[in-house]
């Protein structure tokens, strides 16, 4: 099966969610515009990091509610990024799958979280694998990409597509800055395409654009959205992190020639290691 998927490398306004949304709305109306059949926004995007400043969580689902109207208005599924949530149980960072008729057909709780999210976040314990009329789809957020088990569970519930929105820096690499200031471009780069053939996936990464202020930190996005497939490794790719939108066609068809080459999937059946 062929269709598009338009990735938007998202330049966030740090705790301006009014203003984020708007410009998000913008894109979403392009993207629809374009033919894409889904949408993808980076992790955070919506108010940018808000650790110290939790009040920017929400306990409403007003942000979620704000997605499901775009996506019935505009006719196209939508991956929010991500946004942290608040429940009884405390704050997590999550991310949805929104189809055309505004319906959730998943909500994801990132598992792994980054090491500042360890301090006022809880993680979650469940993978995130759906039905759609694309095939099934899997969600992570960021720093599951690192973690190979995750997308073996995706694997074995027969994941075709996996969608990572995410808030990447340079400086995430701290003290391997030393050795390769591009080493975490590098070790994103590698990630994706690494995944797409290992577990004949496609892979769709969505990372934002331009700079991290905050009063303790300043930093780079990385930029480096992207699309890694098998064989082909990544077919489009942003080698910058200045805010823009592709809109790349796919083709599902590449998935089961992957399974024909390596029987990756089949030998995932009777392995004794996981």
């Amino acid at each position: 099966m062929k269709f598009k998927i338009a990735v938007v490398q998202f330049e966030i306004k740090q705790f301006s969610p009014d203003k984020n949304l708007k410009k998000a709305e913008e894109f979403v109306k392009k993207a629809s515009f374009s033919k894409a059949k889904i949408i993808v926004f980076p992790e955070d995007f919506v108010t940018g990091p808000i650790a110290g400043k939790l009040e920017f969580a929400d306990s409403e689902n007003k942000y979620r509610k704000f997605f499901q109207n775009l996506a019935k208005k505009y006719k196209i599924d939508i991956v929010p990024g991500s946004i942290i949530e608040k429940d009884k149980l405390g704050f997590y960072n999550i991310t949805y799958y929104i189809d055309s008729n505004g319906k959730i057909k998943s909500r994801y709780r990132k598992i792994n979280l980054w090491h500042p999210e360890k301090h006022y976040l809880n993680p979650g314990n469940e993978v995130s694998v759906f039905n759609t009329k694309f095939g099934k789809i899997g969600l992570i957020i960021c720093w599951d990409l690192i973690f190979p088990e995750v997308f073996r569970k995706m694997a074995k519930k027969g994941v075709n597509i996996v969608i990572c929105p995410s808030y990447w820096t340079f400086e995430d690499a701290s003290v391997g800055l030393k050795y390769d200031k591009n080493s975490d471009a590098k070790l994103v780069d590698a990630l994706c395409v690494g995944r797409a053939f290992e577990n004949e996936i496609i892979m769709v990464y969505c990372n934002p654009a331009g700079n991290l202020i905050l009063p303790k930190f300043r930093g780079k996005l990385l930029g480096h959205s992207q699309i890694a497939v098998p064989f082909m490794g990544a077919i489009k790719r942003l080698e910058h992190n200045k805010e823009e939108m592709f809109v790349q066609e796919v083709d599902t068809a590449i998935l089961k020639d992957a399974e024909k080459a390596y029987k990756i999937r089949n030998d995932l059946k009777s392995r004794v290691l996981y």
